[in-house]
């Protein structure tokens, strides 16, 4: 069974000379920072919402004004 490595994942040091592989730490996303996007995109995503129903109902008053007059 063959093991393919990343080459992210591992740095070899140059100036020994044995080569001796070294395990390079994940960086890890910023939590807040992400749930800090999730919701300026609800809010960003509500406002369109409620501006297209504002823009339905208005049409409809609109549409009705027309009619019964």
């Amino acid at each position: 069974m063959k093991t393919n490595l990343k080459e992210k994942n591992f740095l070899v040091a140059e100036n020994s000379d044995v080569a001796k592989v070294k395990k390079v730490r994940a960086v890890r996303p910023n939590i807040d920072h992400l749930i800090k996007r999730i919701l300026v995109e609800r809010r960003k995503q509500e406002k369109k919402h409620f501006l297209v129903f504002t823009v339905i109902i208005s049409v409809f008053v609109v549409v009705a004004f027309y009619i019964y007059s």
